[in-house]
């Protein structure tokens, strides 16, 4: 365990905890206080009993630190899974993990979106097959942290044909870490039958006659002494580190910082280069961090997971969402994406904006033309750009709404 945490460098207001609680979690408030909000007797909302419980599992006192850690033990995890949204903390997420071990609490964790490496990694090593077949398929966490595949190749639940799909994925990344040849776990069973030796018959009867035990097993016992251990794998995940960092921490403040003003020409020409240094998986955590202008960058990348996960990230604004909908050089994956996003296609000028661009699914723009009124319906008409079987479908319903009779 890392040095306590310092009042200064506890991010209450990211945290969600209300200012007049603040001073009750400092190192020198009253451990009565302190007891009662580590086990959960002061009124407050889940979320912020998880962060309370955080910030106390680190107090000097022990009996506060158990307290806090208990809470979080014996919590039921329904509740825990209710407080965990797109904005929960990092690190709250790591200690979740760290400090239990549920299966529903794993699954909802490997799969948010701003989890660190060493959390998913965690996971890796321990999940069910079910979720091993998550964490393979999910090619977003694999361009982000590629060594998740190692800690799968060592987890006994994942079966090859998992290992394979992420593996044909990475390799056609160029990102694919080096593993042993043997996965370890195999590797252990065949030195174990390697060393089993033949049970002798004769010294077995012996040792029952004399009362003293039997060979075999004392053989067995000292072979386990000097199991094999595959030091191969680069699996050392290191201890947990009670800090607030981020994976912002990682990136410019010039692109994760929201402004008031909008950047300059020159500005975003650095921000471009500084982009277009960085890895597929670098590029994806800033698309779920990042701020306006990163995001206008990365939404027109080449690589669609990267453009994709910018309207993943649930940090575009409506206009922002507006434009990349009216934009006909975007990605097909993005706007999919946001042509999936219920929240925005039930509003009218997302519905004109998606209807025209071409690169709507045919499904979806044809859910949107009984919505239009007339002058956009008779734009839409006379749109050629988008794929035939809309444009003939707007021509038909113009026809029957507005020229019968």
């Amino acid at each position: 365990m890392s040095a306590p945490l310092s009042d200064q460098e506890i991010p209450f207001a990211r945290l969600g905890i209300p200012s007049d609680m603040r001073p009750k979690l400092a190192r020198d408030a009253p451990k009565a206080v302190k007891l009662a909000l580590a086990r959960g007797l002061v009124p407050t909302t889940v979320d912020v009993q998880l962060a309370i419980c955080y910030i106390l599992a680190t107090d000097p006192d022990p009996e506060v630190a158990a307290a806090a850690n208990d809470t979080i033990v014996s919590m039921p995890v329904e509740r825990i899974l209710s407080a965990i949204h797109l904005r929960t903390h990092p690190k709250i997420l790591e200690y979740l993990v760290e400090v239990r071990h549920d299966e529903a609490l794993d699954d909802r964790v490997a799969m948010h979106k701003l989890a660190n490496d060493r959390t998913v990694r965690l996971i890796a090593r321990r999940a069910n097959e079910a979720l091993c077949e998550k964490l393979a398929l999910n090619h977003e966490r694999l361009i982000m942290t590629p060594m998740v595949y190692v800690d799968l190749y060592a987890n006994e639940h994942c079966p090859d044909r998992h290992l394979r799909q992420a593996e044909t994925f990475l390799r056609m990344q160029r990102i694919l870490p080096e593993v042993p040849p043997e996965r370890p776990f195999r590797a252990r069973e065949q030195a174990e039958a390697a060393e089993k030796p033949e049970m002798d018959l004769e010294a077995e009867i012996m040792a029952a006659i004399a009362g003293e035990q039997s060979p075999a097993l004392l053989s067995a016992q000292e072979s386990k002494l000097d199991m094999f251990d595959v030091d191969d794998l680069d699996v050392d995940l290191g201890g947990f580190e009670f800090t607030f960092a981020e994976d912002t921490d990682e990136l410019s403040f010039d692109l994760t910082e929201e402004r008031e003003e909008k950047a300059t020409a020159e500005e975003i020409r650095s921000m471009e280069k500084v982009i277009r240094e960085m890895s597929p998986g670098q590029k994806i955590k800033l698309a779920y961090l990042g701020n306006r202008e990163a995001r206008s960058i990365l939404i027109r990348d080449s690589n669609k997971l990267v453009a994709a996960a910018v309207v993943k990230s649930g940090r575009m604004t409506d206009g922002e969402a507006l434009n990349a909908a009216s934009n006909r050089n975007l990605a097909d994956d993005v706007i999919r994406e946001i042509a999936s996003n219920r929240e925005w296609v039930r509003k009218y000028p997302f519905q004109v904006a998606l209807v025209n661009n071409p690169k709507t699914p045919v499904s979806v723009s044809m859910g949107f033309i009984r919505s239009l009124n007339k002058r956009d319906l008779k734009a839409l008409c006379r749109n050629r750009n988008v794929p035939s079987s809309v444009n003939q479908a707007a021509v038909r319903l113009f026809k029957s709404k507005y020229k019968s009779g």
